[in-house]
């Protein structure tokens, strides 16, 4: 696992949604905004998955996943790539959800709430495992950090 750098978390905190890539089975991509989630003190990255539409049914053939935060005003930002876990323990679903609930405005709230049957909602956590700068005067395909020891990057790129 990548530690997420305190700077980049800070921005996740002030932009308050994330952008989720994922990949089909084929290579085909899927990109989604997500507002519903929690950063854990530990780094991981939780959201909820409440419906079962591309993202999840992505998640469910393949783990590799970006999340990718911006400043638009400041033209910066972070593409973190990792692999997930959809969550099965009840109680850490609870928990998560019930943390992500409490963090929404009062309109997502409302949203949120109606599909808050802890039986279809899904948890995801995402774990970093490369960080890459969106910066314009960075290089952008160097990382920033990299976990060697959890990662293979021939294997990133094979069929999973």
């Amino acid at each position: 696992m990548v530690a997420i750098p305190i700077k980049v978390k800070q921005m996740i905190q002030r932009q308050q949604i994330i952008i989720v890539g994922s990949a089909d089975r084929l290579g085909l991509p899927n990109v989604s905004p997500r507002t519903s989630f929690y950063l854990d003190p530990d780094g991981s990255i939780y959201w909820l998955e409440l419906f079962k539409h591309k993202t999840f049914r992505n998640f469910q053939k393949n783990p590799w996943c970006s999340v990718t935060v911006f400043e638009k005003k400041k033209l910066t930002g972070y593409q973190i790539k990792g692999k997930i876990k959809i969550i099965s323990d009840k109680t850490t679903k609870q928990k998560v959800t019930i943390r992500v609930i409490d963090k929404l405005t009062r309109l997502h709230k409302q949203r949120i709430l109606k599909h808050a049957n802890y039986k279809t909602i899904n948890v995801i956590k995402f774990t970093a495992q490369i960080l890459y700068s969106l910066n314009p005067n960075k290089i952008a395909n160097s990382p920033l950090k990299l976990d060697a020891n959890n990662i293979s990057l021939k294997a990133a790129n094979t069929q999973w």
